[in-house]
């Protein structure tokens, strides 16, 4: 009987059964599809790092070195497993060029390393451990779709070039929202290209489990050791790596949701009109004492029908679109060895998905199971102004989430792309800053480019601004490493949340981040350690 009522229904009412469908089934995808690639990214990049042994702790570091106080201090820690020194030749990018393309343009610190001994390994598109010749180059993977790139091409750098030989995913620095990228040379195209370059040093650590790296990380400033450059630890890179891709899948996950209450507002129009319909045989079927709950499965079987057929349709597009779209996700982190998890957690979404709206119709469906006879035969004494005003509140809240869909990447658009962005981000509006890399004769590279500055008619004004990194207690009271930037900050001044810019000897205004770790406020006293 109910397969009998099905196929009439279906039949009479093709179009609203088909549209049913189709808002179930869309509803599916989109849910499905952000949680699989989420899973599968997850599962990606955890792989990788797994494969390539990535640092728990990293110190990076540009001037002279003395390796022998690393291993000392690595001796003394019992919570080091494993320690190394990798060496990172930084080039200038307006000297590099990959295959037609240059990289003048380039944001990245690109430079050169060998492949490290121990664990950081750079691994090739099968996740091996590539056998780097001389004269051969492996570039990152991220920049053979940004360049158009082909095993064979060829790398230049100054006047001396380099085959390139393959790709490499770097765990550190595999996501575009890592500042460097590492190229993989062998040991003697390195120590001849040393020349043209500078070089840097990444001070490596592999802890102990359960081992805590910011106990490490304190332990390493108070012994004294080595931190000209950023300290990074293995949630971070983590975290890093995560973002690049999971912004898409957020957004995806956001239209998503938007469609899932399209939906909702859609199928409770469908059904509350389907229901109003079928009001006066509902009312036979009572008359002749057929009890509510088989009336409500002779309605509800249909939406089952029809959710089985949306979830079938949303998890088979799913799949089918993720292939394409993870196509990247694959090319910087490899294929994940989570595949099953992605699929069961796809469907588990849809299941959810699924329930949510059957849920809601069912809420529908109910609410006229309470009519007598009398009332759903002649549609008397029912009152609409409550189910109405519900209706409006659920199409105000679908309107609302959908503009703040719009607005916000729009918002997001003209905020960054504001002049005075960057302002708020504590640098000034300058059309050109110039960073001079650490080395010997650091003082006087500055005062040869301030006098260049000086007699250049080009120039309207300028400022030199020096970078020195000072320790400083936490609200929790560890030691924390500060860079602090001092100069004239009046030539190209900077927005503040509160205060203002330092106007004498011993002010200083702290980043907003900066002053929640510190515990600090405007007008409170900050104790530097520096020299």
């Amino acid at each position: 009987m109910i397969q009998k009522l099905l196929r009439n229904e279906i039949k009479n009412h093709k179009l609203l059964s088909f549209t049913t469908v189709v808002f179930m089934a869309v509803s599916s995808l989109f849910i499905a599809l952000s949680v699989s690639m989420a899973a599968s990214l997850v599962g990606s990049v955890n792989g990788l790092m797994e494969y390539a042994l990535t640092p728990d702790y990293l110190q990076m570091h540009a001037g002279e070195m003395d390796e022998k106080r690393i291993e000392i201090f690595a001796e003394e820690q019992s919570a080091i497993e494993d320690w190394q020194v990798s060496r990172f030749l930084n080039l200038d990018n307006s000297g590099i060029y990959l295959g037609d393309g240059s990289l003048v343009d380039n944001s990245q610190d690109n430079g050169l390393t060998v492949q490290p001994e121990r664990f950081d390994y750079l691994l090739g598109m099968d996740n091996d451990k590539p056998d780097v010749e001389q004269g051969e180059v492996y570039v990152p993977a991220c920049y053979r779709s940004m360049y158009d790139l082909q095993v064979g091409d060829e790398m230049r750098i100054g006047g001396e070039s380099l085959v390139i030989a393959g790709f490499i995913r770097d765990s550190q620095m595999n996501s575009m929202m890592a500042s460097s990228k590492r190229f993989l040379v062998s040991s003697e195209d390195y120590a001849r290209l040393k020349r043209v370059g500078t070089e840097e040093y990444l001070i490596e650590f592999l802890l102990a489990d359960g081992a805590d790296a910011s106990e490490l990380d304190a332990a390493y400033k108070e012994a004294g050791l080595y931190t000209n450059g950023p300290t990074i630890t293995k949630p971070l890179i983590r975290m890093m790596n995560a973002l690049s891709d999971g912004i898409m899948i957020a957004v995806i996950l956001l239209v998503g949701i938007a469609v899932l209450l399209i939906s909702l507002l859609c199928i409770s129009f469908i059904t509350a009109l389907g229901v109003e319909r079928d009001r006066r045989e509902a009312g036979m079927l009572k008359a002749l004492g057929i009890g509510r709950k088989q009336i409500r499965s002779l309605y509800f079987a249909k939406y089952l029908l029809f959710a089985a057929v949306g979830s079938v349709i949303g998890i088979l597009s799913a799949f089918s679109l993720k292939g394409t779209l993870s196509a990247k996700l694959n090319e910087l982190y490899g294929t994940s060895d989570s595949g099953f998890i992605s699929v069961v957690a796809a469907l588990l979404a849809c299941v959810l998905v699924q329930a949510l709206i059957l849920l809601f119709v069912r809420r529908i469906i109910k609410r006229d199971e309470k009519l007598s006879v009398t009332e759903a035969l002649f549609s008397v004494g029912r009152d609409n102004s409550k189910s109405d005003r519900k209706q409006y509140i659920i199409i105000g809240l679908v309107m609302t989430f959908c503009m703040m869909l719009t607005l916000i990447p729009q918002n997001l658009y003209t905020s960054m792309s504001s002049p005075d962005f960057v302002t708020y981000m504590g640098i000034g509006d300058a059309e050109l800053r110039i960073d001079i890399r650490q080395s010997d004769d650091i003082e006087a590279i500055s005062d040869k480019l301030e006098a260049d500055l000086a007699e250049d008619s080009a120039v309207d004004k300028y400022t030199v601004l020096q970078t020195v990194s000072c320790p400083a207690i936490s609200a929790e009271g560890e030691q924390i490493n500060m860079l602090v930037e001092t100069g004239d900050h009046n030539v190209y001044p900077v927005s503040y949340l509160n205060g203002r810019a330092p106007a004498g000897a011993g002010q200083i205004a702290l980043s907003s981040l900066l002053a929640d770790d510190l515990g600090l406020g405007v007008g409170e006293s900050l104790d530097l350690m520096g020299e």
